[in-house]
């Protein structure tokens, strides 16, 4: 009997604590702000898109971005989109582009990452070349955590039911940066992007400012 009592304490206890630990998750998720990304950057002037409401129920993200940035020059342009995430515990969480491209009638060609070195860091980045028809694009992605920056679907995972078991907030923000190749080809395509990468990181950190700060990003290959 005594047995029987200790456990249904427990499962009562510990019930408790994850209502509380929800709670303690629900009121600090408030850090997005991308009114601090600017419209013009570097060389480059950004025009935003907006989404229908099918797209956005579909994301069921908090907050959402997605521009487009004409180089001032060659008119080349670089497709910006953030989706911010302020629980990954209320029915959202992060769709991972290795399954939304193949979703959308586009085919990965490529698959590999680089580094960023960054002031905070080496940060992870997703590259992959992907294709739809006779159309080709150069796709940078990465999540954006408590944890830092990951590269990789499954530590994205693992930092969610790690934040969540030590009651800490589970916000999250996905951003994809996108160029076309065009005529000049994959290496000139990458070229810019990574530039663009590096240039749109330290805003970024300032726009959504959940990442550790101190140097120690996470890194997942």
């Amino acid at each position: 009997m005594m047995r029987l009592i200790s456990f249904v304490f427990l499962v009562g206890a510990v019930g408790c604590w994850t209502v509380g630990l929800r709670d303690r998750q629900a009121r600090a998720q408030t850090a997005a702000d991308f009114a601090r990304i600017p419209t013009h950057l570097g060389p480059r002037v950004g025009l935003d898109e907006s989404f229908d409401a099918r797209t956005l129920e579909v994301l069921h993200a908090d907050r959402v971005l997605g521009r487009i940035y004409r180089h001032l020059e060659d008119g080349s342009r670089t497709e910006l989109f953030i989706a911010y995430f302020g629980s990954q515990e209320t029915g959202s969480q992060i769709h991972s582009p290795q399954n939304c491209l193949p979703g959308g009638g586009w085919h990965i060609l490529e698959r590999s990452k680089w580094t960023v070195p960054t002031r905070a860091g080496p940060r992870p980045i997703n590259e992959f070349v992907i294709a739809k028809g006779p159309g080709r694009q150069l796709i940078h992605y990465w999540f954006l955590t408590r944890s830092g920056v990951l590269s990789n679907e499954f530590a994205l995972k693992w930092d969610l039911v790690r934040n969540s078991l030590l009651g800490l907030p589970t916000d999250a923000a996905f951003v994809r940066l996108a160029r076309p190749v065009g005529p000049e080809g994959l290496n000139a395509a990458r070229g810019e992007l990574r530039r663009f990468c590096a240039e749109i990181l330290p805003v970024l950190d300032e726009a959504v400012p959940i990442a550790p700060r101190n140097g120690h990003q996470a890194r997942a290959n």
